[in-house]
């Protein structure tokens, strides 16, 4: 009803068509790892052994959810580890939990959990910055109060620390990993977030790293949280963190490790009880747009949490780092047949109707991307005659003029062939392309 109400019938229609048949996660089954892997990963000895602090601000924290909380933390394969609960309560069920748990651990995980009293609430920000102050690690892993941590969640950070240092021969500073959701019981694991490389672009669209970040302690100790973003606090970090590093030093571990926990006052569990979190999130966008001299605005979309930019001219002209953008080819049952293109010139959202949004909404919003199809490129005039060399067709300024003659002069197969020919060249000038949702042509 809300989503209708903000997006009229038509579209309303239309995503509950997606969400009826087409069930991205229906065979989504979450396999924790069995005891004899994790009894194999407590023996592992890393060349790097870095203490991972783990900050989680508290407040009025329910204790079932406190107590899952501490148990996903002690059960962790790796276990150098600390546990910093910074607790905002007005009363004392977050205390006299803490207290019961260590109680009935063993000394050695017990004296790990540190718990520390805040003497007043002063909002998310505030609250995870005093938590983020109070600890010692090298690396610190966000975990909000109510969430769940796998057992192998710090086994593979570690393990990402170490591959990337080996590789490159430098620390890594930016970690984060893939997650799904979990209901008020824990148990029950759905809607996994399976996330792509960093993306800049679709990280302007909407915050999808978010759980489970790891960041270098001077790294997130340097940059902390701005209580102008509460509700989109993390958002706003993870946009200036990565500006901090660069994305060839932000690492993706390509494995759920964080279950979002779902219930009635959560973002995860209702999207509208905390509306107000994606209205911060569109200003840490617009603020980070300011502080780099991009004139653009940022705009809402149909769906809550993602964003879309309106450059002041366009996206060419506002950005160097883009040398061209480019949408889908649609057959005529109004279905993708090509656009966005991987490495292998395959479609990822190939026979996708154009009106879904594709698994987690990535099909509705901008992204980068390693290739496009040049039928829907939009260039720079200077580029133009590159276009055409490797194409060998005319390019068409205007998109509404490539019409069906127009995008079938070639065969499918040579289309994809040449565009990722010329998708090479940019991509050899350091340049990035932009796949555009709503750029279409039709063959």
């Amino acid at each position: 009803m809300n989503y209708m109400k903000r997006n009229g019938v038509k579209k309303a229609v239309g995503t509950a068509y997606e969400r009826l048949t087409a069930r991205y996660d229906a065979d989504y089954f979450y396999q924790p790892p069995e005891k004899e892997e994790l009894e194999r990963q407590r023996g592992v000895v890393f060349q790097k052994m870095p203490l991972i602090s783990i900050a989680v601000p508290a407040y009025e924290t329910k204790e079932e959810f406190l107590e899952a909380l501490i148990d996903s933390v002690t059960a962790q394969s790796y276990e150098n580890w600390e546990l910093i609960l910074a607790d905002a309560s007005e009363s004392d069920r977050v205390k006299k939990c803490a207290e019961k748990k260590k109680k009935s651990l063993p000394a050695e995980q017990a004296e790990r959990i540190k718990y520390h009293a805040l003497l007043k609430n002063e909002g998310i920000s505030a609250n995870s910055n005093r938590a983020i102050a109070l600890t010692s690690g090298e690396y610190i892993g966000l975990l909000d109060h109510d969430d769940l941590l796998t057992p192998d969640a710090l086994y593979e950070m570690v393990k990402a620390i170490n591959t990337h240092f080996e590789q490159e021969g430098k620390p890594v500073k930016f970690l984060y990993s893939d997650e799904d959701k979990c209901d008020e019981t824990g148990h029950n694991f759905y809607e996994p977030n399976i996330k792509s490389g960093f993306n800049f672009d679709f990280l302007l669209s909407n915050n999808y790293i978010c759980h489970f970040l790891v960041l270098e302690a001077e790294l997130m100790k340097s940059l902390r949280f701005r209580s102008a973003y509460d509700g989109a606090q993390d958002y706003d970090l993870i946009l200036r963190a990565q500006e901090c590093v660069g994305g060839g030093e932000i690492v993706h571990v390509e494995r759920v490790l964080y279950h979002w926990r779902c219930h009635a006052l959560s973002t995860a569990g209702n999207s509208a009880s905390k509306l107000y979190a994606y209205e911060a999130g569109k200003r840490a966008v617009q603020d980070f747009l300011d502080t780099k001299g991009i004139k653009g605005k940022v705009l809402d979309t149909e769906h809550v949490g993602f964003y879309r930019i309106s450059y002041e001219q366009d996206i060419l002209a506002e950005r160097a780092d883009v040398a061209a953008v480019g949408g889908s080819v649609l057959d005529r049952n109004n279905k993708i047949t090509s656009g966005i293109l991987m490495e292998s010139g395959s479609c990822p959202f190939e026979g996708l109707y154009s009106f879904f949004s594709g698994p987690g909404n990535v099909a509705a919003v901008c992204r980068d991307t390693v290739g496009l199809d040049a039928r829907t490129m939009i260039l720079r005039r200077e580029d133009i005659p590159l276009f055409e060399k490797i194409i060998k067709v005319p390019y068409v300024e205007k998109i509404k003029e490539r019409d069906t003659t127009y995008c079938n002069r070639l065969d499918e197969r040579i289309w994809r062939q040449r565009s990722m020919e010329l998708c090479t060249v940019f991509e050899e000038r350091g340049l990035k392309l932009l796949w555009d949702p709503q750029i279409r042509v039709r063959r």
